[in-house]
């Protein structure tokens, strides 16, 4: 996530009220004032020049959050009018930019070099065939470009990278899965997560109904997507264990104090909202009914969802989802139409 727990946790404890405008822009608000920035994360260790060519690409205002930071690349952010944040992971410090004022976070101390490391492209491509595959066996290649939303071209870089590691392979009718349970493990191990920004809140109600609620006010908003995942969604396709966290996926955050809802820990929140970077957390275009209360997540992003789920019998959570998952997939393989 762009934004971690941690350091949205300082962020509201300063004041602010972070609401997540789509998966790379926040606008943050305290009294009067308020400011809409493009969060830019990096892992490495930046210099001056860095911030140089940073500035050259994003003509807007930035909150740059970064693993640390020295007094020159400080002074050069701020020279810039962009706000900043350094998350070591234990502690976030930062300054702000709020209508041309500073407002400070946390302490000034978090300034330890780490190494410099550069992560690659998330490949959202190849996951999000992966994902259509486990629901539609022996797709042709047309069909998955379709399904996905990626070019042909793609699907054909996309498919050879899965098959290289024997979790996708060719047969007369099509693409299919090689070993559902392998590629489950495969997923729940190589999946990065959604990325994009996510803020946690916790309420009295029961998970199932703050969910409807949040759903309720989105929708109001006119968001053109919304999904739910982890247990609440998990609890829709194989009832086994009472929710106890919702997962809410949207194309925009909001503030869901209106909600009755407020800010909440990673241990004490009872709701996600998440505005996703990865396309394929929605669910896929040929998805059977859902219920109209509860639009439900792609199957495989509710399998990672209900895998960090809180509680102790969260593994046991996830083979009662594989379970169920498997069973679905069987019986697409066996109807006459698949």
């Amino acid at each position: 996530m762009l934004i971690s727990t941690a350091a949205w946790r300082a962020l509201v404890d300063t004041g602010l009220t972070v609401i997540p405008l789509d998966a790379e822009h926040v606008e943050l608000q305290r009294g009067a004032a308020q400011t809409v920035l493009r969060v830019v994360r990096s892992s490495a260790v930046l210099n001056p020049s860095d911030i140089a060519a940073l500035r050259t690409q994003h003509r807007q205002p930035v909150l740059l959050i970064v693993p640390s930071a020295t007094p020159a690349v400080r002074l050069a952010v701020e020279a810039a009018g962009w706000s900043w944040l350094v998350d070591t992971g234990r502690q976030v410090s930062g300054l702000l930019s709020m209508a041309g004022h500073p407002l400070p976070i946390g302490s000034r101390e978090a300034d330890a070099p780490s190494r410099r490391t550069r992560p690659g492209r998330v490949p959202w491509g190849t996951f999000t065939l992966l994902r259509r595959l486990a629901e539609h066996p022996w797709a042709t290649q047309q069909q998955l470009a379709a399904l996905a939303g990626v070019s042909q071209p793609r699907v054909s870089q996309a498919l050879a990278a899965l098959a290289d590691q024997g979790l996708v392979h060719r047969t007369p009718a099509g693409w299919d899965v090689t070993d559902i349970d392998a590629a489950f493990q495969w997923w729940l191990h190589a999946y990065p997560g959604p990325g994009g920004l996510r803020t946690l809140w916790c309420g009295l109600e029961p998970p199932v109904k703050q969910a409807e609620t949040v759903i309720g006010l989105l929708k109001s908003g006119d968001r053109e997507r919304i999904a739910v995942s982890g247990d609440v969604a998990a609890d829709f396709i194989a009832p086994w264990r009472s929710p106890r966290r919702a997962i809410v996926y949207a194309q925009t955050g909001s503030d869901l104090t209106s909600a009755g809802l407020a800010p909440a820990d990673e241990d004490d929140a009872t709701l996600e909202l998440i505005v996703s970077k990865d396309p394929g957390v929605w669910p896929c275009p040929t998805a059977r009914s859902q219920p109209e209360s509860m639009p439900l997540a792609d199957l495989l992003q509710i399998l990672w969802d209900v895998s960090r789920a809180p509680g102790t019998d969260s593994d046991e959570a996830v083979r009662h989802l594989q379970r169920a998952l498997r069973e679905r997939r069987e019986r697409v393989r066996r109807s006459p139409v698949a």
